[in-house]
């Protein structure tokens, strides 16, 4: 059989994974390597953890030795493979570079193989082997995920897990032997979950799914979504349990707290005070760090450690539950800028210097005019810009003229149209939901690489109307 056939086969597989390996190692090698681009914002708490449970002391800052609670433990055990293996040079950041080198490398390799996995994932959800291939090549010249496997961050480990979450949990859809490929669906996620702690809400999101998707009669939706449960909870349970019986609290990553007072309550205050939003957040902080002290008595009194990440939700909800719909307004504003934001807007950031820390506030109209035409920047990347541009576009159009053709319109005929809209429509049914979780989650502040793993669910919808439109005009 050729290498090229429309069948997949060893050889084509293996010329997908080798381009895509190839396009990763020579932007790394030439370009993200060279500028030291890997390390970003939170790179450097994955850092002193990794540096923590290599020296045998746990999820620990390496700096200070306390516990770490607003990160969990599966990235920074990944880096401390090679922290061990290379030696640490030192608690610096910088001195440790080949360590951080070969992580990303194996990075990398685990990146290229899930184009493979999208391969397959976009088979079993679509049957069309032509949606497929789109699908899986999209992934290897996707912006996106090229620059995300280059990062000291969770963002590819994550969807070296979550990718075969989706395709477990969809292939036991509509099935009597459905309990191990939910039993498989569980683990994965939990495994993502270790990295990224918001498949918490992704198990609850999953189940909604099941319900109002899988069908199968209901006693056997609730038996599934049970054991989904159960099995997930179990595997992630380790970690509650260690927060419980350092803190004397039940929680599995606290950041909810800090991440409402640093990003949406202070928004409110400067709306409603007229105060500079930096003004604003001293504030807030200020509120949490008099609590604090409150919470360290008592908490060192029980012999148990202060979670600050707590104390902050008790600053930032009443402001929060006094204008809730300033906090609607806001929260949606980041959901659009993570959702239409491009993913090489961090091209302008590499360009400005910028990338190695996070501003206060940002806004989608001023990334877009700075990625087409403000920020000098080199051709080349501009050209990046362009063409991802022009793919967002068609991507969009798919999406949303998909949504009216698949998920409106039969509801506006009372489900009285063709069989394959009504096949169509169910897909966009199991899948919407969970796209919609991974955009939902980022009001706070809103990043394009936060939607990630929803890229190829995105993509798999958009191509479903192209090819339906492509279809309906050919015949």
């Amino acid at each position: 059989m050729k290498a090229f056939s429309y069948y997949p086969n060893k050889n084509n597989l293996f010329i997908l994974f080798g381009v895509v390996l190839l396009i990763r190692i020579i932007v790394f090698g030439f370009y993200i390597q060279k500028n030291e681009y890997y390390k970003q914002p939170d790179s450097g708490d994955y850092h002193h953890a990794a540096i923590s449970i290599s020296l045998g002391k746990g999820m620990h800052r390496s700096d200070n030795n306390k516990p770490m609670f607003w990160r969990t433990p599966g990235y920074p055990l990944y880096l401390s493979w090679f922290y061990q293996i290379f030696g640490i040079k030192s608690f610096k950041f910088e001195d440790n570079r080949p360590a951080q080198i070969a992580s990303i490398i194996i990075q990398i390799i685990l990146d290229s193989l899930m184009a493979i996995l999208i391969f397959f994932l976009a088979l079993l959800l679509t049957k069309s082997l032509a949606i497929s291939w789109i699908t899986a090549w999209i992934y290897v010249i996707h912006i996106g995920f090229i620059l995300s496997s280059t990062y000291i961050l969770t963002e590819t480990l994550g969807l070296v897990f979550i990718f075969p979450f989706f395709y477990y949990f969809y292939k036991s859809f509509g099935k009597q032997n459905w309990i191990k490929p939910i039993l498989l669906a569980a683990l994965f996620l939990s495994l993502h979950t270790w990295i990224r702690p918001m498949g918490q809400f992704l198990s609850v999101v999953s189940a909604i799914i099941i319900l109002i998707a899988d069908q199968i009669a209901w006693k056997v939706k609730f038996k599934k979504i049970a054991l989904f449960m159960l099995v997930f909870f179990m595997l992630i349970a380790p970690w509650f349990v260690r927060n419980y019986n350092l803190t004397g609290k039940i929680f599995f990553c606290p950041m909810l707290g800090l991440y409402l007072n640093t990003f949406n309550a202070p928004k409110i205050v400067r709306d409603t005070k007229g105060i500079p939003l930096r003004q604003a957040i001293d504030s807030q902080y200020a509120i949490a760090n008099k609590e604090a002290v409150k919470e360290y008595l008592i908490a060192r009194a029980q012999g148990k450690h202060l979670v600050s990440e707590m104390v902050h939700m008790k600053a930032a909800l009443p402001v929060i539950l006094q204008h809730p719909f300033l906090f609607i307004r806001d929260w949606i504003k980041e959901v659009l800028k993570s959702t239409l934001d491009l993913y090489s807007s961090q091209l302008v950031e590499f360009a400005k210097g910028s990338y190695y820390y996070d501003p206060l506030e940002e806004f989608l109209t001023e990334k877009f005019t700075e990625c087409l035409y403000k920020q000098k920047m080199h051709p080349f990347m501009r050209l990046i810009v362009y063409l991802e541009l022009l793919f967002a576009i068609l991507l969009w159009i798919g999406l949303l003229a998909g949504a009216s053709v698949f998920m409106l319109y039969p509801l506006i005929k009372q489900f009285k149209v063709s069989d394959c809209i009504k096949k169509v429509g169910l897909l966009w049914l199991k899948i919407s939901p969970m796209i919609g979780a991974f955009v939902i989650m980022t009001g706070g502040f809103g990043y394009a690489r936060l939607r990630l793993p929803a890229e190829p669910l995105m993509t798999i919808l958009s191509l479903t109307f192209w090819f339906w439109l492509f279809n309906k005009n050919k015949g």
